[in-house]
């Protein structure tokens, strides 16, 4: 029996089994994987990996980790499959909540996770929910294996909506605001090249700056904006724009969409 099946070995699955492998919490040998397409297959193969077909990946281990997405897990879940007695499920998919889960797969063993496309870079910060009475041993394995991907901030599930809102769309933000100071740039006669160059590390610098030192971005925007300064012309801009009530807006959104594709994939 493999120490971790994976059902599903997309971005988001085969980031979190690289992150694994690389920092040394399950070896490639150990892992079951179930891939949709033919590339993933090989790539499964070449990094050392087991296959298993759908659905006996779900008792191939004790461990299931679901990064399916999640319109296919409820198609390929519609008859309930059989599973290994005590399996534990950790999802990454968006919209399924774990009561659902566990309704489609005949178990309350379930834990569910939101990380972001940067675990692909070993720096997404993923929610966490662990529901009461999991096995502490279950339990200790998701965070190492999420933890190997990235920071992992274990909270109730009922905030995953607006913890996908923030920290997995926030991603997407995130990269609009890039493309918005590479476009400025590049409209004041910038290189393109240089202009996201310059972009990209503006946004890159200050997110290592808010991690290294631990101080509320309101203090790091402060000690970076001098007074009638470049800085505090261009703040003082966003703020005229509504930039704060723009941002608001998005997450209300995306908080909102993540409400109606969990009560819509049950």
């Amino acid at each position: 029996m493999a120490s971790l099946a994976v059902a599903g070995f997309g971005k988001l699955g085969s980031a979190i089994v690289r992150g694994a492998i690389d920092a040394g919490v399950v070896a490639p040998h150990e892992i079951m994987v179930w891939a949709r397409s033919d590339a993933r297959r090989t790539q499964a193969e070449a990094w050392g990996l087991r296959r298993a077909e759908w659905p006996t990946v779900l008792r191939a281990s004790r461990r299931v980790l679901l990064a399916l997405k999640p319109q296919v897990f409820g198609t390929m879940t519609a008859e309930r499959p059989v599973l290994e007695p005590g399996a534990t499920f950790l999802s990454v998919m968006g919209g399924w909540q774990a009561r659902d889960i566990g309704l489609r797969m005949g178990t309350d063993r379930v834990i569910r996770a939101m990380p972001s496309v940067a675990a692909a870079v070993g720096a997404s910060v993923t929610a966490l929910a662990v529901p009461a009475g999991m096995d502490t041993e279950d339990a200790d394995f998701a965070r190492r294996l999420l933890g190997a991907v990235g920071r992992v901030i274990e909270m109730p599930e009922s905030m995953f909506d607006a913890a996908t809102a923030v920290g997995a769309s926030g991603v997407g933000f995130a990269c609009l605001f890039v493309e918005a100071l590479e476009s400025a740039a590049v409209q004041a006669g910038m290189d393109p090249a240089a202009a996201r160059e310059l972009a990209v590390g503006a946004v890159a610098g200050a997110g290592r700056c808010l991690q290294a030192s631990g101080e509320a971005p309101e203090r790091l925007r402060e000690q970076v904006t001098s007074p009638a300064g470049t800085t505090a012309a261009g703040v003082q801009a966003l703020q005229a724009g509504g930039f704060g009530d723009l941002v608001r807006m998005a997450v209300d959104a995306a908080r909102a969409r993540a409400e109606q594709l969990g009560r819509t994939q049950a």
